[in-house]
């Protein structure tokens, strides 16, 4: 039986790691991330020079099973939005080594991606916005090429609602008015 100065020790010690844990699981979004990412075709995109359209990132990986299923969501959603000033963009997390180019061609084919596929294999571009891998993970860009908080992790149920929320935040962005835009 544990006596009670150790229960409240024990206690301490849990509540210490779990706020440890928590810190650890948040970031503050970089003011101005670095976001150029490698196209397969092996051209640099700088994902911050698209001012002027909201952009939306989807960080995954081919074994993410969660990723999968929000790209089928987003090309969906991505059809929608086909005449607004929208860049959809997926970002596999993975190495050279794990997957080659030609097998990511194959994957975003096979699901029938209509925007383009690039990589950050140090992820680079992706640890800015978290200290670990969690996947699928969202970043958003306004048109003033800020990245609108929050970074969004995983894909929530029921699949409407996510894309729901999607749109929602999609909507706003569109109509947030920039400078160049009075």
């Amino acid at each position: 039986m544990i006596r009670t100065p150790e229960k409240l020790f024990l206690a301490t010690v849990i509540l210490l790691a779990l706020s440890l844990v928590a810190g650890a699981q948040t970031k503050d979004l970089p003011s101005e991330p670095l976001l150029k990412l490698q196209g397969l075709d092996g051209k640099v995109i700088d994902l911050s020079e698209l001012r002027g359209s909201v952009v939306l990132v989807s960080f995954g990986a081919t074994w993410c099973a969660p990723c999968s299923t929000e790209l089928r969501a987003l090309e969906e959603i991505l059809s929608e939005y086909r005449e607004r000033p929208v860049k959809f963009f997926w970002v596999s997390i993975e190495r050279p080594e794990e997957i080659t180019n030609a097998a990511l061609r194959r994957y975003a084919k096979e699901r029938k991606l209509s925007f383009p596929v690039l990589r950050d294999s140090g992820k680079m571009v992706f640890l800015q916005f978290t200290p670990r891998v969690r996947l699928p993970m969202i970043v958003m860009l306004g048109k003033d090429g800020k990245v609108d908080a929050p970074v969004q992790f995983g894909m929530r149920a029921p699949l409407d609602a996510y894309k729901d929320d999607m749109r929602a935040r999609l909507n706003k962005l569109l109509t947030t008015q920039v400078e160049g835009d009075r």
